[in-house]
């Protein structure tokens, strides 16, 4: 439950809810459109984690130097704790305990993304982001061994 009626959250739509696969109390949710249109509650990026004694949850904007710029979807890599957003201009990952959202690659145009997947190799160590984008197909970026 992410009691989506929380005072922390912006009154904009929601672009995406990623459930944490490891904690089912926890969730990034993204949001499209601009602060400007939010000014008194910005913020485009949350993490939340939802509290079962008490019913409630936690909305932690995560958003740090992304930009006002809507997010259209979002995916955790629990290996690592990176997360990954796309936006309407590229990919970024944030990693655990940075507050600079970095882009993911240098090869990806600045497009509109619309959706990301995070895949393992059926075979070997080899990980990877999928990014749909509008208008300029599908990009795959290898990710970072994890280290066991």
């Amino acid at each position: 439950r992410l009691d989506d009626d929380s005072p922390a959250t912006p009154n904009r739509s929601i672009s995406s809810i990623y459930a944490d696969p490891t904690n089912p109390n926890h969730a990034i949710v993204t949001f499209s459109g601009f602060n400007v249109t939010t000014p008194t509650l910005p913020g485009h990026i949350f993490n939340v984690v939802f509290d079962p004694g008490t019913g409630l949850s936690t909305w932690t904007d995560i958003s740090y130097d992304i930009g006002d710029q809507p997010v259209n979807d979002a995916v955790l890599d629990t290996a690592t704790g990176d997360i990954y957003v796309s936006t309407d201009f590229s990919v970024f990952v944030l990693t655990p305990g940075s507050q600079a959202w970095m882009p993911v690659s240098d090869g990806l145009p600045m497009v509109a993304v619309s959706g990301l997947t995070l895949a393992k190799a059926q075979h070997g160590p080899n990980r990877f982001i999928y990014a749909a984008t509008h208008g300029r197909g599908a990009w795959r970026t290898d990710l970072p061994s994890v280290k066991k």
